[in-house]
């Protein structure tokens, strides 16, 4: 890291914040103390009263509250980040949610979760409703005033990503400005010595507020809590938004890079191993060279609107665009023997450019026929990725230990050389009317969406298409503001397999039943459960195709299947001043009869899934320190399997942060947070399993203890 160049911007921020102090303190700003609650920050799902804005965008859908939605949808807002300060979105939801887990983040360069066992990738989150215009291997918190989880299969909900997510959907909402003044300046500390510069402002001007801009970044720089891993994170958002009596219109960018050193340390396909993982080494152990490095780049700009018509319709949509770039060297670690002995294999360099655009048109409306109330939906969605990837030849091998691991010097990389070129482009239109009958209680849902997926390779000049309808039905019995029962069944696709010759199988359908309830006992507890179902084909791998004639690359072949059980209790205790929360997941991931990796056909567990994962979490406003808050969180992940033959066990284990903040009012219009914790409290080691396509298994070694102290001034 360049230390110095963290002094001079540490020094910059702290004359900016002194300026501030002296220039702003007669101005009026809303510095009203707000409790967090857990139960309305991780599941929104309070009902009643003034808690009842706890809107989440289910894109076709609409908006609406999530405490009553047919589906299993979790919103993460503002407030939930900031008292996690994660350094990327994917942690801070994979250490609440306990049906979720996560790849990357601060462990890898590329970011991801696996919610109810199947992956979504940052590539695949949508952004204001426009899909895949988040990030590409990245997961960025500078822009991000709420992330919403759909759960489960949701192609008829969202669209289909050209590249494919079965298992759930995420969409980002942007930071926008308030009613309120924003004035908001952070300094952090992140072991082992990152520091941490942020800022964000906000304004409203004109008749009624109606023109509105915000503008926020963050600037991390220096060395991780593991030796040889540092990285460089610059991140940068302005929002411009009108909002009118029926005209509403929003143009944001955003921009984010990420530059790292020894920070893709992942053992590849453990799954075909024939001895068990050995003993997870020290967290602070780097498996792989500080000299190999990656560097993530995303640059989004979009626009998005929304117009009331006549008779309570109102047409939306919006048009954005992404250019991403992920360069620099990485390679592939593969374990040798149950000793801890391995190598790193087909270490080269890289530079990948992806271009992404996303367009969506809706329109929404209400209406009465007789005793029946009407909520309709119809969207037309569009999706075109490109991918320009190249890669040097392979430069070289070489084996050592994990746990006392000495790495060469580096050598000159070969000359790049182009691996992919194409693009894949996802038409969709939808259609969905939700009824509600007996003075809206019961509320049916029935629709769909049909489908274009598109690929061109321009490699070879080969070219593929296919289009198929997805239906969706749901059903919501909502008897009273504090109870719901729901179910729904889902499908979603994922692009076929397009051979040399241009010819593409059919697309890949998930098929998901999930049944569920909410239930709210008073101001006190808030309970949810639901049941589901996933059923996802498998298709032929190229290994299988080539070991037996019978089969054809792409063609569907048995399946994974996913059945599980979800459970949550949130609470507020003590006039609001204790706020626990408890998840559970049981989640039992199969293969029938399915195409491995390898080149295999079997029948067992999938690889790398826990069947446990629970997590809990508690705030505690402290009645001897007044505006103090403790917190404690505890993550529990459950064993897995690194083989379906389950002859080889990844063990189950546990992780515990505690943190703290303290709020400190200086005058009427400023304010003082302190936060403060630390992560892996007992410093676990421990394997952080993840999963790839078919039965691919991998493995990432732990973040170690780590520490982190932060101040926001608000002025």
């Amino acid at each position: 890291m360049n230390f110095k160049f963290n002094l001079i911007y540490t020094a910059l921020f702290s004359g900016l914040a002194f300026s501030s102090y002296a220039t702003e303190t007669n101005q009026e700003v809303n510095t009203e103390l707000e409790q967090i609650n857990v139960a309305t920050e991780l599941e929104k799902a309070k009902a009643a009263g003034n808690k009842q804005k706890d809107i989440v965008n289910l894109s076709l859908l609409g908006r609406q509250p999530a405490f009553t939605s047919p589906i299993s949808v979790v919103n993460y807002d503002e407030k939930a980040f900031e008292d996690k300060q994660p350094r990327n979105v994917v942690d801070a939801i994979a250490k609440t949610d306990a049906s979720v887990m996560n790849f990357g983040g601060e462990t890898n360069t590329l970011s991801g979760i696996y919610v109810r066992g199947l992956q979504l990738d940052a590539r695949q989150i949508s952004v204001n409703g426009l899909a895949g215009l988040y990030s590409t291997y990245n997961s960025p918190t500078a822009a991000v005033s709420s992330a919403q989880l759909i759960k489960g299969a949701s192609t008829a909900t969202t669209g289909m990503d050209p590249e494919g997510s079965a298992g759930s959907a995420m969409n980002i909402e942007t930071k926008h400005a308030t009613d309120n003044p924003i004035n908001k300046i952070g300094f952090g500390w992140f072991s082992n010595n990152r520091l941490q510069e942020s800022f964000d402002f906000g304004r409203r001007f004109g008749e009624n507020n109606a023109w509105g801009v915000r503008v926020n970044g963050k600037y991390r720089d220096g060395d991780t809590a593991r030796h040889g891993y540092d990285e460089i994170n610059k991140e940068f958002a302005v929002a411009a938004d009108y909002r009118g009596d029926k005209f509403r219109a929003a143009i944001d960018y955003m921009y984010a890079k990420r530059a790292t050193n020894g920070g893709r340390a992942r053992v590849q396909d453990i799954q075909n191993l024939d001895f068990a993982m050995p003993k997870a080494p020290d967290g602070k152990i780097n498996l792989i060279p500080s000299w190999s490095g990656q560097t993530t780049e995303d640059q989004t700009v979009m626009g998005t609107f929304e117009y009331d018509l006549p008779y309570n319709m109102m047409l939306s949509g919006g048009l954005g665009h992404m250019e991403s770039k992920y360069y620099g060297a990485f390679g592939q670690i593969r374990m040798t023997n149950t000793e801890g002995d391995y190598s790193i294999r087909q270490m080269r360099a890289i530079d990948y450019r992806i271009r992404t655009t996303s367009a969506n048109l809706k329109l929404q409306g209400e209406l009465e026929t007789g005793s029946l109330y009407h909520m309709w939906n119809t969207s037309f969605d569009f999706v075109q990725r490109q991918r320009d990837f190249d890669q040097s030849p392979v430069l070289s091998n070489f084996s050592t230990n994990i746990y006392n691991p000495v790495f060469p010097s580096v050598t000159a990389y070969s000359a790049l050389q182009q691996s992919t070129d194409e693009k894949s482009r996802s038409y969709s239109w939808a259609l969905a009317d939700t009824v509600g009958f007996f003075d809206n209680s019961l509320r049916l849902t029935l629709g769909g969406r049909f489908q274009w997926i598109k690929q061109h390779n321009y490699k070879n000049d080969s070219k593929g298409d296919k289009n198929r309808f997805s239906p969706m039905v749901t059903l919501a019995y909502v008897p009273n503001p504090d109870l719901v029962f729901y179910g729904n069944y889902l499908e979603d696709l994922e692009p076929g397999y397009v051979d040399e010759d241009g010819n593409m199988a059919k697309p890949v359908v998930s098929r998901q039943i999930e049944l569920g309830v909410r239930k709210n006992w008073g101001d006190l507890f808030t309970t949810t459960a639901s049941i589901y179902q996933i059923r996802r084909p498998g298709i032929v791998t190229t290994n299988l195709a080539k070991n037996n004639a019978d089969f054809t690359v792409g063609e569907e072949q048995g399946e994974e299947r996913n059945r599980g059980i979800e459970f949550n209790i949130y609470a507020s205790l003590f006039n609001n001043t204790v706020r626990p929360s408890l998840g559970i997941t049981y989640n039992k991931g199969e293969l029938i009869d399915y195409s491995t990796y390898a080149g295999a056909i079997k029948t067992g567990t999938q690889v790398a899934s826990p069947r446990i994962i629970s997590k809990a979490n508690i705030d505690w406003d402290t009645p001897f320190i007044e505006n103090l808050t403790l917190n404690a969180a505890l993550q529990y992940y459950g064993k897995s399997y690194q083989d379906i033959d389950k002859k080889y066990k990844l063990p189950a284990y546990t992780t515990v942060d505690l943190g703290a903040k303290y709020l400190i009012k200086l005058n009427e219009t400023q304010t003082l947070t302190l936060r403060a914790a630390v992560e892996n409290v007992f410093d676990k080691n421990y394997w952080q399993v993840q999963r790839g396509k078919y039965d691919r298994s991998f493995a990432v070694v732990g973040m170690p203890r780590t520490y982190w102290l932060t101040a926001e001034y608000t002025f």
